[in-house]
């Protein structure tokens, strides 16, 4: 990506050094003037909730810079709209010091053949773990017969994703043998954007549209263990700072009553553009209860993500900060 810089704007760049929480940071020697950046690198950009994700994690004063393969113009122009800044491998850019430099490029396109892409190592069953994981960081030591009922994976999967979270650094040791979160951010990251593209597309799913949603957190309440909040209903009863204007329910559609009976109570008609979203719990629902009325608060961050609305990334942002605090809290995992 520096070199495709170089090429694509004269501008050099050398690595310095590696942080927490970031996958390198460079310098970049601009009209005489250096501007240094943490680096977060993607391997492949193509749809707004991965720069969602990284703009919410990161604030404008972080010198925060993605780097990754080809984007596309609608993704350099996603980045350019939330301020993030990145460098890719056509030489595409958009670099800022706020202060008078400029550098906007878009369009090139990469050689052909000059890269590939063979990180394919996080698997479906492995992001269904990871969501235990983070919801429940004791997890990690659980016996595999438990993982295997909580998120609903094959036993004989267990090894090979844990083996895989290891090796990506998502996961380590601690001094007492204990498996831990190494790295909460970059697994949150990678869970939620896994799950958006992966995960969320596969599930069984209705849209529902009502007379009027106004109070719809208080005309319907969810059953412990059968359904919950998430999204924009949820991530207001966290924060208490969104109006919310759409909302989204985890239940287990097949094996409860809850949603014959909301849709009769609430007048609920079928719309493919309705503002309810029910969808089909992929974990069993007598686990990862604790934040009852609500999903666990990566799924609410997840779910914000996923409505590619602008509004709903300052919050995201909070309960962002919310799920790396829980992960550090929670017995402080294993001492």
């Amino acid at each position: 990506a520096l070199s495709a810089l170089n090429a694509s704007t004269g501008v050099s760049g050398e690595l310095v050094g590696k942080g927490a929480g970031t996958d390198g940071q460079v310098l970049l020697h601009v009209a005489g003037i250096q501007l240094r950046y943490r680096c977060q690198v993607k391997r492949h950009i193509d749809r707004n909730s991965l720069i969602d994700d990284m703009a919410a994690r990161s604030n404008a004063d972080d010198n925060a810079l993605l780097v990754s393969t080809v984007l596309s113009t609608a993704m350099a122009a996603r980045c350019r709209e939330l301020d993030l800044q990145f460098i890719d491998t056509a030489g595409n850019a958009y670099l800022t010091d706020r202060k008078g430099i400029l550098i906007n490029v878009v369009g090139r396109k990469l050689e052909k053949g000059s890269f590939v892409d063979s990180d394919k190592t996080i698997t479906p069953a492995a992001l269904r773990m990871m969501f235990a994981f983070l919801a429940q960081p004791s997890m990690l030591n659980a016996p595999y017969r438990e993982i295997s009922s909580s998120v609903q994976v094959a036993t004989g999967a267990i090894g090979k994703a844990l083996e895989a979270m290891e090796t990506r650094g998502f996961i380590g040791k601690a001094p007492s043998g204990a498996r831990i979160i190494n790295a909460p951010e970059r697994m949150l990251s990678e869970w939620a954007t896994g799950y958006i593209s992966r995960i969320k597309p596969k599930l069984k799913k209705f849209r529902f549209a009502a007379p009027d949603t106004t109070n719809l957190q208080h005309d319907w309440t969810p059953a412990m263990r059968q359904s919950v909040w998430s999204g924009e209903i949820a991530a207001e009863q966290v924060t208490q700072h969104l109006n919310p204007a759409t909302a989204t329910i985890y239940m287990d559609i097949e094996q409860t009553k809850d949603l014959p009976e909301m849709v009769k109570r609430l007048q609920l008609r079928g719309d493919p553009n309705g503002q309810i979203e029910v969808v089909q719990a992929f974990w069993n629902m007598d686990f990862f209860s604790e934040n009852f009325p609500t999903v666990p608060l990566h799924l609410i961050y997840a779910d914000l993500l996923g409505t590619n609305d602008p509004r709903n990334l300052l919050i995201a942002k909070q309960i962002h900060k919310k799920v790396i605090d829980h992960v550090h809290g929670s017995g402080k995992q294993a001492a």
